[in-house]
């Protein structure tokens, strides 16, 4: 299913590695690897912040808003501002897609402000697949309403990650689910599944609203819409014979891609709990150890798991493609080393591991009282204190509401912790 060359790993990580053989483990790494990834992490560094400045919500709102006001606009402004945007899907404007776009720029305005924050992870990743293989950008909009751009999500019946892939539907487009690894959790692989079923589903239809509608119904269904409206194949037209949450899920996506394109007009903002941006793919091609791989790299299980949700056990699995691991570019590059040693895994032994996991069960979290100043925001408290967001809300639930902090408050947060 995934194709070797299809990695995210950026050429400039590559460069000074050929040759390069991993220093024992058990002995750090070396001065001459220092020096290469100071230099290598440094551009990269400044690459990655080009493609994503850092902004805030007063840069954004060039309308001059007050901070809780929700802007209402006529429907010929509405239909207008879909009119101006380049797609190659008809994003059509009519009453049904008007009250979507009352409801997630209204009632679900923090849910889009978090959607905008993960897109500038996601977005690049589909717009790459979605440019290889010749399909429209506007599917990445899909994504925002089966998920949330959530990679962990599950629905109650069972449909999981980005793309909410079912089981069966899922195998049928070559993602794996085992006991070690749920491949509708891996962005890559679900989002080159989803595509398929696009491309499958186009053939058929030859019309890419039907596509969408096939995606949350299935063609069955869809067929016998088309039927019942004497062989339309209008979406508007055959709408009244498709099943009622259909009916919905077109305006809907419609919706979603006019807020996700104007989200200033509505004063909303990306959110201040931005995830970690500066992320690469890395192949293991053979079976490892987590827990050996977080402390070779210099991480947590935890953090590895993060970025992976697709691995279900403490291992990385062997299979004949090789494993490919999101994670902070820094430890990209280290694993991409690593992966050349034949002998990692008799390099950390269970002697090593074991000491390792004392020395983290011997560390009692410091308690801090931390007063906000003018200009904190959750992120960069976060950062202060190389600790996460979803942290600092779990400390202070009942003091932190959303994602906002004010000056003076005071916050609880706990340091060194195992």
């Amino acid at each position: 299913m995934l194709n070797k060359k299809f990695l995210f790993l950026f050429n400039i990580l590559s460069l000074g590695f050929i040759g390069l053989s991993a220093q024992p483990l058990t002995q750090g790494i070396g001065s001459d690897f220092q020096i290469k990834l100071a230099k290598i992490d440094s551009n990269t560094l400044q690459w990655r912040n080009k493609l994503y400045p850092k902004t805030d919500a007063g840069s954004l709102n060039i309308y001059g808003f007050e901070p809780n006001e929700i802007p209402v606009y006529s429907d010929s402004t509405y239909a207008l501002r879909l009119s101006l945007l380049e797609t190659e899907i008809p994003l059509e404007y009519n009453q049904q897609v008007r009250a979507y776009i009352d409801l997630y720029a209204n009632r679900r305005r923090n849910l889009i402000s978090k959607v905008l924050s993960t897109s500038k992870l996601y977005f690049p990743i589909f717009e790459e697949v979605f440019d290889r293989e010749n399909v429209p950008m506007e599917f990445k909009y899909l994504a925002v309403i089966e998920s949330a751009l959530n990679q962990r999500a599950i629905s109650p019946v069972g449909a999981a990650g980005l793309w909410q892939f079912m089981s069966p539907t899922g195998r049928m487009y070559g993602l794996k689910t085992d006991q070690y690894i749920d491949d509708r959790k891996d962005i890559i692989k679900s989002t080159e599944a989803a595509v398929k079923y696009f491309k499958n589903s186009y053939r058929l239809y030859e019309d890419w609203l039907l596509v969408i509608a096939s995606y949350n119904c299935g063609p069955g269904n869809v067929n016998k819409a088309i039927r019942k409206a004497g062989g339309s194949k209008n979406i508007w037209e055959i709408m009244p014979y498709l099943p009622r949450e259909t009916r919905g899920y077109v305006p809907a996506f419609i919706a979603a891609a006019y807020v996700m394109n104007y989200p200033s007009e509505h004063n909303i903002y990306p959110s201040e709990d931005e995830p970690y941006f500066h992320l690469d793919t890395v192949v293991v091609d053979s079976r490892m150890s987590i827990e050996k791989l977080a402390l070779a790299i210099g991480t947590t299980v935890d953090e590895i798991k993060q970025y992976n949700p697709s691995l279900k056990k403490g291992v990385i699995p062997f299979n004949t493609e090789g494993t490919v691991l999101t994670l902070p570019y820094h430890q990209a590059i280290r694993v991409s080393a690593l992966r050349h040693d034949s002998s990692f895994n008799n390099k950390i032994d269970e002697n090593l591991l074991a000491i390792n996991r004392s020395i983290q069960a011997q560390k009692s979290p410091e308690k801090i009282i931390y007063r906000v100043k003018s200009g904190d925001y959750l992120t960069k408290i976060a950062k202060k204190y190389d600790v996460s967001v979803a942290e600092l809300k779990k400390w202070n639930r009942g003091t932190i509401r959303g994602n906002k902090v004010s000056k003076g408050q005071k916050l609880k947060i706990y340091t060194n912790q195992a």
